[in-house]
């Protein structure tokens, strides 16, 4: 999970293609709200004067969307009310998704329009993400306000995290039953304290190693190295390769 240079709220599940580092870095943003399954009201966010303009027409943007609308049943996307396409370059940052500013119940998608040529990777990764909406979405994760709107304050983080009998996700609680929670248990509950102790120093120089040691430690746990990132990317690469 890494947060959005852009954002003011809330935590984005971003995906870097497989093999690439997971440095954001976006300089090319432009969004989308969307109403009956169409992109519709475009707003200019971030729009470099040599950008590529043939990525940056609406018929490529409605590409993308419609590509991954074909993937996803409607009814297990109907909380996605903006589409962004977004590029931090090639083979960098592929897709990612993240709960709006204004609704936590409400999700946006974003896509890497210059990384969206490479359909296996394309489809892959719209996959992955659709794992996070699955098993974030507001009746599997109970989120916390306080948290959701002050993503910094950590007192309130902590407040949130002890009042929650099972996984804390970042911005809420999973609930008993949910997926998130049920895979945490099965396959989380033994590592995660190694894991916890590795994660709360992200801002350590050798946090990746760290990282790329428990990896090794447990890799026949995990089916990427992405995966051992966290609980939550864990899964959604479980039901990208399932």
């Amino acid at each position: 999970i890494l947060s959005s240079a852009t954002s003011n709220s809330a935590p984005v599940f971003l995906t870097p293609r497989r093999g690439s580092d997971d440095e954001e870095g976006i300089q090319y943003f432009v969004s989308y709200t969307l109403r009956d399954d169409q992109l519709e009201v475009r707003s200019d966010i971030l729009l470099p004067d040599d950008f590529d303009q043939k990525l940056d027409e609406r018929a490529t943007h409605e590409w993308i969307w419609n590509y991954f609308a074909s993937l996803i049943p409607a009814a297990e996307r109907d909380f996605l009310v903006e589409f962004t396409a977004i590029s931090d370059g090639r083979s960098q940052i592929l897709g990612g998704v993240r709960r709006t500013y204004e609704d936590p119940d409400e999700w946006a998608l974003r896509v890497d329009v210059l990384d969206a040529d490479d359909r296996q990777e394309l489809t892959y990764t719209l996959l992955h993400e659709f794992g996070h909406l699955l098993t974030l979405k507001s009746s599997q994760v109970a989120v916390d306000r306080s948290v959701y709107r002050n993503p910094e304050d950590e007192e309130a983080y902590q407040r949130a995290q002890s009042a929650c009998p099972n996984y804390f996700s970042r911005d809420g609680c999973s609930l008993p039953a949910s997926y998130l929670n049920e895979f945490f248990l099965r396959y989380w509950s033994a590592l995660f304290t190694e894991w916890q102790e590795i994660d709360t120093a992200k801002e350590d120089p050798i946090y990746k190693a760290n990282l790329h040691e428990f990896y090794k430690i447990y890799a026949d746990q995990f089916l990427t190295e992405y995966a051992a990132t966290s609980p939550e990317e864990d899964i959604a690469e479980s039901l990208a390769f399932f």
